[in-house]
């Protein structure tokens, strides 16, 4: 008997916190009288709620963190599945990467075209180097086209 009702507590011990973290899966949101949106996990009383479903997920683990990393610094695996707002996150950042780098070669070659103006424009008599190797001097209509290549890029890319 005392088998029997001892095995009832433990289960009863086992069931109630998982009742109670079933509990923590709703989220409410509502509009105060201001326009202002509030999100909560208790029901505000008096309030016209939308109620949220939120699935349930394991808590992050902390097994895979380097040395004076935190878990909310750290970065999901590839395997893990990752949030709309992470994903989100992660495309935003994609992307100020790319633009980022398309800025720094924009102004890569923005200082080259002006470098080649001021290389070619004053001077009259410019010399290269060809593909032999040879030392030639540079015709005045490719001088002057190349210039004013330059300066039309300058104009249109560059600020």
């Amino acid at each position: 008997m005392i088998k029997i009702l001892f095995s009832f507590v433990l289960v009863f011990c086992l069931a109630v916190p998982a009742a109670a973290q079933e509990e923590g899966r709703q989220m409410y949101r509502w509009t105060d009288e201001n326009g202002v949106v509030h999100f909560t996990d208790q029901r505000p009383p008096g309030q016209d709620v939308m109620v949220i479903d939120i699935p349930a997920t394991s808590p992050p683990s902390s097994t895979n963190l380097t040395p004076g990393e935190s878990p909310a610094t750290s970065e999901p695996n590839d395997t893990e599945q990752l949030s709309p707002a992470d994903q989100r996150r992660k495309e935003m950042e994609a992307r100020r990467a790319e633009i980022l780098a398309a800025r720094e070669k924009n102004a890569k070659i923005c200082a080259e075209k002006r470098d080649e103006v001021a290389r070619l424009e004053p001077n009259r008599r410019v010399y290269f180097t060809n593909e032999e190797g040879e030392v030639e001097r540079m015709d005045d209509v490719v001088r002057t086209d190349r210039v004013a290549e330059a300066k039309a890029y300058i104009e249109e890319n560059c600020q």
